[in-house]
């Protein structure tokens, strides 16, 4: 075998994968397609430019995942660092209103809204990370 020889497929095909990887991005592409329908939604409640920014930003990453295009992973960085610098806009406003508390339960409840959403923002990235670096090494 030439390691010198062209590639067979395509820049432009997308990777080939079966394993368990292919569904669970297939299942984040359906996440981030149900999160920009829920933000479009938001927007029969009040009209605001943020769920419309939200609902794009969702749809590309989801379009992008959902047909396995190595671009995506840019997009899902972009809303990973979008939710981490929310989670610290969540944080300074909950140390502005006194946290943490007297209490540890308080304190630790206080986090709660924010930490599963920090902790897909960062699982997120991971693995999209993981899927595209692994289907270039393969080809």
């Amino acid at each position: 075998m030439n390691p010198y020889a062209p590639p067979k497929a395509r820049v432009s095909d997308p990777p080939h994968d079966d394993g368990p990887s292919a569904w669970v991005t297939k299942l984040l592409a359906l996440f981030f397609a149900i999160l920009s329908v829920f933000s479009l939604l938001a927007l029969l409640n009040q009209l605001s430019l943020l769920p419309v920014a939200v609902a794009c930003i969702c749809s590309v990453a989801s379009i992008g995942l959902w047909r396995s295009r190595p671009w995506s992973r840019w997009v899902v960085y972009l809303i990973s660092m979008l939710i981490g610098l929310s989670f610290a806009w969540y944080l300074s406003t909950l140390i502005a209103r006194g946290w943490p508390y007297a209490s540890t339960t308080q304190s630790v409840v206080g986090l709660l809204g924010g930490l599963p959403l920090l902790m897909f923002g960062v699982a997120a990235p991971v693995f999209v990370t993981r899927v595209f670096r692994k289907s270039s090494v393969d080809a």
